[in-house]
């Protein structure tokens, strides 16, 4: 009497690059005793949200010409796939917490190989939450690593970046310009007891862009 093969996990990919989505199916395809798959996408307007889904979609964080941020789209993915495996070249640790916050079931960094990525979707089938190395279980955990800031102080620095003076600033977020060197006080102290290297106001711009806030 023969036995029944147990069914292979559906997966599917979401990458706006070719060479990166030609990869994982290469990947899955060197395990067809257990994985298939199931569809290949460029764009989130490719994926039809009202059919069944794939058990695993593999999401870059970042598509379209322009690098579009799918940030807002995850919670739609996330209903309609069984996992989302976050699949980046992202290593700054804001934007890839957001996508935590929003989901996520794993985070594999495409530096780790795809075979990293394969270990990380079937653990995540098993319904483990998995990092694919300790950086990328460091960039999303360690929340001394990034200082936290307040959705005002986000705003006070990505106006600096952009080029206007501490009282353009406030006269933008109709504040004092008092109110804007506090702060910018208030971010150095966060930066300064994070050890980070911060001197001035464009240092504050550069660390935080490093992060990612801005």
């Amino acid at each position: 009497m023969t036995t029944r093969p147990a069914r292979r996990a559906t997966v599917a990919v979401l990458d706006n690059q070719e060479v990166v989505r030609d990869g994982v199916a290469a990947a899955v395809g060197r395990h067809p005793d257990d994985l298939v798959m199931a569809g290949v996408y460029a764009a989130v307007s490719e994926v039809d949200l009202a059919t069944a889904g794939p058990d695993v979609l593999v999401l870059d964080l970042y598509l379209g010409r322009d690098d579009e941020v799918v940030l807002e789209h995850i919670p739609a993915l996330t209903s309609w796939a069984g996992a989302v495996v976050l699949h980046t070249a992202e290593e700054k640790p804001v934007p890839l917490r957001r996508a935590l916050a929003l989901g996520v079931h794993g985070v594999v960094l495409k530096n780790d190989g795809t075979e990293a990525l394969i270990e990380v979707v079937r653990r995540s089938l098993a319904g483990e939450f998995v990092c694919s190395s300790l950086l990328a279980e460091a960039l999303i955990g360690d929340v001394e690593l990034t200082p936290r800031l307040t959705a005002r102080e986000v705003e006070v620095l990505s106006n600096l970046r952009d080029g206007l003076t501490q009282r353009q600033v406030g006269s933008r977020l109709k504040v004092a310009e008092e109110t804007v060197r506090a702060h910018l006080k208030s971010i150095r102290s966060k930066y300064m007891d994070a050890e980070r290297d911060v001197t001035n106001t464009g240092s504050l711009v550069r660390e935080a862009g490093r992060d990612g806030w801005i």
